[in-house]
């Protein structure tokens, strides 16, 4: 059995832990509220983009639009990986680290070029570690992502794509949809996915959506540019959108990994307390033991 000493400072020492994973508990828990509200201010206009763009998806300007209109061949693809810039957030960092790479092993398996962005440190570390590549890397976003930051981004994908540089964008991050569950995935964000074109020459599946309705609309100054500039902004909006939906997905994270490890930091205490008692019991009895044989010893005739 270990030694009372050996307890003592296990159990100051587990105690401390525990303290500031509880602490760390607290400021996610005051994070998630504001990261929930940002995300739920941001779907209705996110939402309302999509249906005006859904409704033009028809119009002939649609069809020729640069960010809509697919390239003649498929030869490249950028994959954009969102991960955290910190750890301490439970598998959220691993899940979408492999998502990243079974995508990129999946086209690179379809004979394609896949070039990566990393959006966070976490992103960054692996997949230098691992020797790959990447063309870009943005770093401290994951906190309080802006939406400035987001058109930075979108501007970088955007010019490559409109160069001819890839032919594709797909985005991986995470979905937030309550504090104890968050779902990777990956999601095509150029060219744009309207539904309803008549489109889709690759293999995998897309998400279908009966195509809208084409009304007699009067564009001012033409549905071209109409289209192209809430295009440009759906893009935008898009991108803003999945950042904040990431910062959310790793506070909750955070939040309830801390949760877990602070639950684990007092069944760690009140074991090694249970251990101290047993071992100072019988440390006491050892000692009452011994006093009792020096005293037999010194009766002894």
């Amino acid at each position: 059995m270990q030694s009372t000493k050996v307890l003592r400072n296990r159990i100051k020492s587990v105690t401390g832990t525990g303290k500031i994973v509880k602490a760390m508990e607290l400021v996610a828990s005051s994070r998630i509220r504001k990261a929930q509200a940002r995300i739920f201010e941001a779907r209705p206009y996110m939402q309302k983009l999509q249906d005006f763009i859904f409704e033009l998806s028809n119009y002939p300007a649609a069809i020729e639009n640069p960010l809509i209109k697919k390239h003649d061949q498929f030869n490249s693809i950028l994959i954009i990986g969102l991960t955290a810039d910190r750890g301490l957030c439970g598998g959220y960092n691993s899940s979408v680290i492999k998502l990243i790479t079974s995508e990129v092993k999946k086209y690179e398996d379809m004979g394609k070029k896949v070039k990566l962005i990393i959006i966070g440190t976490k992103g960054k570390n692996y997949f230098r570690y691992i020797g790959r590549d990447f063309e870009k890397v943005y770093e401290n976003l994951s906190d309080y992502p802006k939406f400035l930051d987001a058109r930075e981004i979108a501007d970088d994908f955007i010019s490559l794509y409109l160069q001819n540089d890839v032919d594709k964008v797909k985005i991986v991050y995470t979905i937030f949809k309550n504090t104890a569950e968050q779902s990777a995935l990956s999601q095509q964000i150029l060219p744009v996915p309207v539904f309803g074109l008549k489109e889709d020459t690759e293999s995998e599946k897309e998400e279908s959506r009966q195509a809208p309705k084409v009304f007699d609309i009067i564009f001012e100054p033409s549905s071209a540019v109409v289209l192209n500039s809430l295009v440009y902004e759906y893009v935008y909006t898009k991108m803003y959108s999945v950042l904040l939906e990431a910062t959310a997905s790793e506070t909750g994270a955070r939040m309830t990994a801390m949760r877990s490890a602070t639950d684990s930091a007092g069944d760690m205490i009140r074991d090694l307390t249970r251990k101290y008692h047993r071992a100072r019991q019988q440390q006491i009895t050892i000692e009452i033991s011994e006093i009792a044989s020096g005293a037999e010893a010194l009766n002894a005739p």
